[in-house]
């Protein structure tokens, strides 16, 4: 995952290469994916990579809850970010 792609843009492209193995004939379990996405996902991911692999059956996680469980957290992290606030002095002659 690039560092400026939000997590629907990438899983839409894992969706599409995982498509395109199958399509080859390619058998590709669902576990192996949720893996390979989590590992492939930035360092800012990392305490809720973490925090899924502790607390989920890797083997049992579903993409699409895996989709549900990242959006979340990356719009929540976005809405906490601290917005950047232009200001501008007045210069004034004494």
């Amino acid at each position: 995952m690039k560092d400026e792609e939000n997590v629907a843009a990438y899983l839409l492209r894992v969706d599409e290469i995982v498509n395109t193995i199958r399509g080859l004939g390619e058998k590709v379990e669902e576990s192996e994916i949720v893996q390979k996405v989590l590992r492939s996902l930035p360092v800012r991911f990392d305490a809720k990579v973490s925090a899924i692999e502790e607390m989920k059956n890797l083997d049992q996680l579903k993409m699409d809850e895996l989709h549900g469980i990242l959006t979340a957290y990356e719009m929540n992290t976005k809405s906490k970010k601290p917005k950047k606030r232009e200001t501008t002095f007045k210069a004034s002659n004494k």
